[in-house]
């Protein structure tokens, strides 16, 4: 018999100043206020001596920077667990900058940054001054009809990302969507305190310049309609590189706008609502939260591809049109976007480490019955179906954007078909190999 679960969970606002840039397109949008509050989710369990649970961020990434920061502060706090706990990202699109992927050197907002990281440590304390027993149950149900690959193979041969609504060059996805929605809640006397749920979109339906969780924060709120303010959400996205909301088929849908994103999380609410009415009491488990170090490597260019990038930085400006550069752009061929990107190639070349870089994959599990894994970045859908597939749990979840940003991460064809994933940026780019690597070292974690 396991010892008792206990957990507690607590929150604070980390709303930015007004001024500071939202993160999410190709171009600075200094934020103009805030529509709906930003929050850091701290949700700890503790099984006899261990310590474990999840922090949650509502923004776009956790920059090295910033995640550096948050565990030397919680360290200074005295939290023996601040180097092992799982910090992840809901990759909100409208968030603000905290050190940016496209450029290595900033640092972002120093009192922002500072803010997070007390606010963080704000929720943690009242985290743990709120334990108490706690019950777990697990659910999922294929339901998330409100996804689609946005990778389409063309006419051409190529394969184009976010190719525009109504397309005839479009041939068919390029691959799958990951349709389950899954979810742990964690009970008090019969009450869900928190549901950590997994699905598997991408975080960016609003657009605009104000500060928004985006559809995370209206699935929050539609579910605490039905169940109460008291319960909380902590969303986790699962495995959604290749993946968004948009149907390129319904030429009705809207791409961005409130509207979207209110009609995304309160479908999401739906779904997930029914999951819980059929989720299943797990009973007494061991908890057990293992983490691994993993090192993905930087890619090399031919002298070829550092060429024709140099000569795209050098043409003209011609069609520079102002608003917010978006991956549609891409697709549509911007000039301006392409040179972002050029320029982007050259400075990946000259400044990422030679090494590449260390990333903690961690793995959180219950007994043989359900298992969060958590991966940096934005892998694509395929690797979180691999790692489920294979793994020994009834039931797992995959979040991602965890414990740092190592970009987007393709299966190792998608490097020759094309679409902008597979494009370099500074703090991005992982090697070729870094599919089967996470899939591999998640593997490890699950069977320890």
């Amino acid at each position: 018999m396991s010892s008792a679960l206990q957990a507690g969970f607590a929150r604070r606002v980390i709303n930015p100043p007004k001024g500071i840039s939202l993160v999410g397109y190709f171009n600075p949008r200094p934020n103009q206020g805030v529509m709906d509050d930003i929050c850091v989710k701290a949700l700890l369990l503790t099984q006899g001596k261990e310590v474990a649970g999840i922090i949650s961020y509502d923004l776009a990434l956790l920059s090295d920077v910033l995640l550096k920061r948050i565990r030397e502060d919680l360290r200074k706090a005295g939290f023996a667990f601040a180097d092992r706990i799982p910090l992840c990202a809901t990759h909100t699109h409208t968030g603000p900058e905290v050190g940016g992927i496209f450029d290595g050197a900033a640092l972002g907002d120093e009192k922002y940054l500072k803010f997070v990281t007390s606010q963080t440590v704000e929720a943690v304390k009242e985290a743990l001054a709120q334990m108490a027993p706690a019950e777990l149950r697990c659910g999922a149900a294929n339901d998330n009809p409100l996804a689609f690959n946005r990778r389409y193979w063309m006419k051409d041969g190529t394969v184009v990302t976010n190719p525009g609504k109504g397309n005839p060059q479009v041939v068919k996805p390029e691959g799958p969507v990951d349709r389950e929605v899954s979810l742990l809640a964690i009970d008090r006397e019969g009450k869900p305190l928190c549901i950590v749920a997994n699905i598997c979109n991408h975080t960016d339906t609003t657009s605009g310049d104000l500060v928004s969780a985006d559809w995370p924060g209206h699935f929050e709120r539609a579910i605490q309609e039905k169940l109460g303010g008291a319960v909380s959400v902590i969303t986790l996205i699962a495995p959604a590189g290749n993946i968004n909301h948009v149907d390129i088929h319904n030429l009705e849908q809207p791409v961005y706008g409130v509207a979207e994103s209110k009609q995304i999380g309160r479908g999401y609410a739906e779904i997930l609502l029914r999951v819980l009415a059929q989720a299943k009491p797990m009973g007494p488990v061991p908890m057990k939260l293992a983490v691994r170090q993993v090192s993905i490597g930087r890619r090399i260019f031919t002298p070829e591809q550092l060429e024709k990038a140099r000569r795209t930085l050098a043409a003209a400006a011609e069609d520079a049109q102002g608003g917010n550069l978006t991956s549609e752009d891409i697709a549509r061929g911007s000039g301006e976007v392409a040179r972002f990107f050029a320029q982007q190639l050259l400075n990946y070349d000259a400044h990422a480490p030679k090494g590449g870089r260390s990333f903690d994959l961690a793995a959180l599990m219950f007994g043989k019955e359900a298992a969060i894994v958590f991966l940096p970045g934005e892998p694509f859908t395929e690797i979180g179906l691999s790692i489920k597939k294979a793994s020994p749990f009834r039931r797992t979840l995959v979040a991602t954007l965890a414990n740092g940003e190592c970009g987007y991460v393709p299966l190792k064809e998608c490097f020759s078909r094309g679409g902008y994933e597979i494009l370099p940026v500074v703090g991005g780019g992982p090697r070729e190999d870094t599919a089967e690597l996470l899939i591999a070292e998640a593997g490890k974690l699950l069977t320890a």
